[in-house]
């Protein structure tokens, strides 16, 4: 089940298993079940005899004194009237040769193993999100082979994502958000490119004026401004894709604005017209020299002045940003590829002398409402920060290798990304039990790189005015925290929050600020030596 944040909860959708009574052998009122097939599921004439090593679920006696043998699935008779109309009678058994895979259209026509009985013929039952192709499933979103139609291949090495080819042979990132995007108070690490990634020859913070040829992605120190995440995103993706045997070239461009609300950065802003005419110019210069570009995200860093301002309509903001940013960039480009919006959390709001903010959960809402378009990297809280609210050097770079790991999942494994947030959250009187989306399990809570703030980072509240303390937060599987409150609670307005009540003033990191110890176990290898575990997000979830 997915949770909504505190503005606006999102319905859970269960999708029950429907069962078709399987009439009893005899004139016993006993019955058996069969599960129905997927919808997407195809069948394939041509029952194998002879092969053996189907297992069904479900044993014991049914109400008529017939048995069921557990690992065929079939009724064995026990009275004289024999078997049902609709049923064969295989070795003193009852069977629907229907839809079991042990007597498939036949008594002893098994299907291969792993293959369903769908109407007296052994076939392929595919899930829910895949296709029936050539006796296979396949994923028309993701499939090389079967990329938006079934037998649809990609040329060459061209990828398949979002149901489309990928023939850009160089991948471009666009940088917007505030002064966290052009690295702000961030000393330049990354001055020398080991790969083939590019940037604007200006630089990163490329501007809008003299774009006229591709340069190596560095990063260079101009002022205050050093360190983007565009180094740690294009060199982690590229290095991970060539120990594949695969190319893989980015070029990045990055045209925030220091402490710029939505409102000075949408559509219709100088900052939004910059990062086109970036787009624009990449474009030319790459046509120019027989490469195909395509934009394939935006990477956004952004939410501290609207946190500021208290905009409460920032999460239906970033929808009509993506949206604005995808239309205009196709329109730029020719492009098909749609382009997704990823950005991280924002976890800085105590050094606004504030505990809590609605942006973190505003940006989880979003992502909510398009997944398919938005997608939430992290939060923050674990990487270093130089000052109240920017980050350092390391962290810049640290944080966009995070961005890189989200993109190869989205943008080059085809995949759907979700960080590490509740999937549903239960109580029985005093104890909460939370099943978490992980993207690495287990979990694990991390008093080392992340300073623990009282109970990991968990918050219970009510209305009550003395909601009951937490007396133990306790690992109880590998996806699964379970909290354990001094008395039950006997208020309204009851909820759980992780990460998201912090202490007024003080600076954002992982020994200060709104903070959490859980994480998962990603083993992803960082190019300069960073764990790049995925973090739980910022949450403030209801308990029903």
């Amino acid at each position: 089940m997915s949770l909504r944040s505190s503005r606006s909860y999102l319905a859970a959708a269960f999708i029950g298993l429907l069962a078709t009574p399987l009439p009893a052998c005899g004139d016993g009122e006993g019955d058996t079940e069969s599960g129905e097939t997927d919808a997407t599921s195809g069948a394939t004439s041509g029952a194998t005899s002879g092969a053996n090593g189907v297992t069904s679920s479900g044993s014991g006696a049914t109400s008529s004194g017939e048995t069921e043998d557990a690992s065929t699935g079939d009724v064995s008779s026990t009275s004289d009237g024999g078997c049902s109309a609709e049923l064969l009678d295989c070795g003193d058994a009852c069977v629907n040769p229907q839809d079991d895979p042990a007597h498939c259209g036949g008594c002893d026509q098994a299907c291969a193993p792993g293959i369903s009985c769908l109407e007296g013929q052994c076939g392929v039952t595919c899930d829910a999100d895949e296709t029936l192709c050539a006796e296979a499933c396949a994923d028309l979103d993701s499939d090389e082979a079967h990329c938006g139609a079934c037998g649809n291949a990609c040329p060459g090495e061209q990828l398949c994502v979002y149901s489309r080819c990928v023939d850009a042979t160089i991948n471009y990132v666009l940088i917007g958000g505030q002064s966290l995007s052009v690295g702000y108070n961030a000393q330049a690490l990354s001055t020398g490119q080991p790969y083939n990634n590019l940037m604007l020859n200006p630089g990163v913070r490329a501007e809008a004026d003299g774009l006229t040829h591709f340069a190596p992605l560095v990063e260079l120190q101009q002022g205050d401004f050093g360190e983007t995440i565009a180094s740690g995103l294009a060199n982690l993706v590229t290095e991970l894709e060539l120990a594949e045997g695969r190319s893989h070239v980015i070029a990045a461009s990055a045209h925030g604005v220091g402490g710029a609300a939505y409102e000075f950065l949408k559509k219709g802003t100088p900052s939004f017209s910059t990062g086109m005419t970036q787009v624009a110019a990449a474009t030319q210069i790459a046509t120019a020299q027989g490469d195909t570009l395509a934009v394939r995200a935006v990477a956004m860093v952004h939410g501290e002045s609207d946190h500021v301002n208290g905009n409460l309509a920032y999460a239906d903001n970033l929808l009509a940003w993506q949206s604005d940013y995808e239309a205009d960039i196709k329109a730029i480009t020719g492009q098909a590829q749609p382009v997704p919006m990823f950005l991280c959390q924002m976890s800085s709001w105590t050094g606004g002398n504030v505990s809590t903010s609605p942006i973190p959960l505003a940006q989880l809402e979003a992502a909510d409402t398009r997944p398919d378009r938005i997608f939430i990297v992290g939060p923050k809280y674990f990487l270093p920060y130089s000052d109240v609210v920017h980050l350092t050097g390391d962290a810049e770079r640290w944080l966009g290798e995070h961005y890189a790991k989200v993109y190869r999942k989205v943008l080059i494994d085809g995949e759907p990304w979700t960080p590490l947030r509740p999937r549903s959250l239960t109580r029985e009187g005093a104890v909460i039990t939370v099943d978490f989306h992980v993207p690495s399990p287990p979990l694990v809570f991390d008093t080392d790189l992340v300073l623990n703030p009282g109970n990991y980072g968990f918050v219970f509240s009510d209305n009550s005015g003395a909601a009951p303390a937490i007396v133990s937060v306790e690992l109880t599987g590998e996806t699964e925290v379970q909290i354990t409150l001094a008395d039950a609670p006997v208020g309204d307005e009851k909820y759980l929050s992780y990460a998201f009540h912090g202490v007024a003033g003080q600076v954002a990191g992982p020994t200060t600020g709104a903070r959490g110890n859980l994480r998962d176990s990603d083993p992803t290898p960082s190019r300069h030596g960073y764990p790049l575990y995925n973090w739980g997000v910022h949450f403030n979830e209801p308990v029903n």
